[in-house]
């Protein structure tokens, strides 16, 4: 049995708060000063600003459902954790359409246990489309 690291704990949790709803709760997961960037749209600054972004991909759903597949991270000496992981998401669209989509993830973890940095890669077209 693996013990899961600090950053996978944070990294399970911020994803359980959004599938359970709890967008608010989540981004108290994040400093101030976050950046957050989704696939190829410019990165936004702050966590008003991200909380606004994930939003705009949560209105476009019932609900989702995010699973985190492999997980890898390293520690600086400085307590930073940067944790790389691939992740499935299954968008319930608005429209009655299920998307399950493959992504990874770059994310910055101060020592505190907050994300300084989230960096998404997925193919978000379908979530989106008319």
């Amino acid at each position: 049995m693996t013990v899961p690291t600090p950053a996978r704990r944070l990294v399970e949790e911020y994803y359980a708060l959004i599938d359970g709803g709890n967008l608010p709760e989540a981004c108290e997961l994040m400093t101030e000063d976050v950046k957050l960037t989704f696939a190829n749209a410019e990165p936004v600054y702050g966590r008003a600003a991200a909380a606004s972004s994930i939003q705009y991909v949560l209105d476009c759903c019932d609900s989702i459902k995010h699973d985190v597949v492999t997980f890898f991270e390293t520690t600086d000496a400085d307590g930073t954790r940067t944790a790389f992981f691939e992740i499935r998401i299954k968008y319930f669209l608005k429209n009655g359409k299920v998307l399950d989509n493959p992504g990874a993830v770059v994310a910055t973890v101060d020592a505190e246990g907050r994300f300084t940095e989230q960096r998404l890669y997925g193919d978000l077209n379908e979530v989106f489309a008319p």
